[in-house]
């Protein structure tokens, strides 16, 4: 991945892509927003302190074009700055494509080209309830974007959404001379039929039979309360993978007019159901304490404390972190 100076990538993103963007717009309404989150970790492994970092572990410059009625497009980049760079930090590109919409006559229908939101399981949408990755995610199995196009729509009466997808397969932080000659098929589905549940499930397939994983996922919210789970498999390599994320969610400010959110999840992971002692369970409790809200309610300033604990089975000792964020954004619009 190569790295460049945080001052390179703010001006390209400003005195290139805004132009740019603007100048081809008919109806000139442009959305830019940053989205940034500052961490501390504190990881201690059989009681001694492996590190404790302050961090810019990851930030957003989204710019995010109106072009026509029917086109619009989203420029991502992807930024950070920690110790695991020997440069002080780096950048990727981590969404750039255009939407069509209702190019098909088919309603609420949309075909999305370039660095697209790659639509497995809860990974294209995860909010970072808690700041560890979805489980798809943290074990390997699909990243949240990928270089494809896809075909991506909603349901009639807001019962769920579908999307079918080709893509590299990869994921969006590998190019060139990394990528295999095989594409990825994806297709992936969500149906609310009550407005309280959520259920669902994706599948992806490599086309020389290499990889293919599928994963079915729940979504309840009533109140103050929220579940998410999703049960996830993967055959790569002939060695098959198998595990699930169980997410509960308490928000206080429906029962007692405190905005924070209690969080807990329980991870297990098996790498390879055919052999013994080589799996692990994760464990993530603590809080989201929304300190600011928007004009629209929604956070902008999240203050997160939250302890994760990795049990591995076999030899290897348990992994503790504690992990205490501040993740917060802003937005604005620009006309022509």
């Amino acid at each position: 991945m190569r790295r460049f100076g945080f001052l390179r990538v703010l001006l390209i993103g400003f005195f290139v892509f805004i132009p740019v963007f603007l100048a081809g717009g008919e109806v000139g309404e442009t959305k830019v927003s940053m989205l940034l989150w500052n961490r501390y970790t504190n990881e201690i492994v059989d009681g001694d302190i492996l590190s404790s970092e302050f961090a810019l572990k990851r930030g957003y410059l989204r710019i995010e074009p109106t072009i026509t009625e029917k086109i619009s497009g989203r420029f991502n980049l992807d930024f950070f700055s920690d110790e695991t760079s020997n440069t002080g930090g780096g950048v990727r590109v981590k969404y750039a494509y255009l939407n069509f919409a209702e190019v098909l006559p088919i309603s609420a229908s949309n075909i999305r080209v370039g660095i697209i939101q790659h639509y497995f399981g809860f990974g294209y949408d995860w909010e970072y309830i808690t700041i560890e990755q979805v489980l798809e995610e943290r074990e390997g199995v699909a990243k949240s974007a990928d270089y494809g196009i896809a075909f991506h729509g909603s349901l009639p009466g807001d019962k769920g959404v579908y999307a079918l997808g080709v893509y590299n397969g990869e994921g969006y932080t590998v190019t060139g001379s990394d990528l295999d000659l095989d594409v990825e098929l994806l297709g992936n589905i969500r149906l609310t039929l009550v407005p309280c549940l959520t259920l669902g499930g994706s599948v992806l397939h490599i086309t020389d039979a290499d990889k293919f994983a599928t994963i079915g996922l729940a979504r309840f919210s009533k109140g103050p309360f929220e579940l998410r789970g999703e049960y996830l498999f993967q055959n790569k390599d002939d060695v098959k993978s198998t595990g699930f994320m169980v997410m509960p969610v308490l928000k206080l400010k429906e029962l007692m007019n405190i905005d924070v959110d209690i969080v807990g999840r329980f991870d297990l992971w098996d790498v390879d159901t055919e052999i013994d002692d080589d799996g692990h369970t994760r464990i993530i409790g603590g809080i989201n304490w929304n300190v600011l809200r928007n004009a629209k309610d929604k956070p902008q300033v999240i203050l997160q404390i939250q302890g994760q604990r990795t049990m591995y089975e076999g030899l290897a000792p348990d992994v503790n972190l504690l992990m205490i964020q501040l993740q917060w954004g802003f937005d604005n619009i620009l006309t022509q």
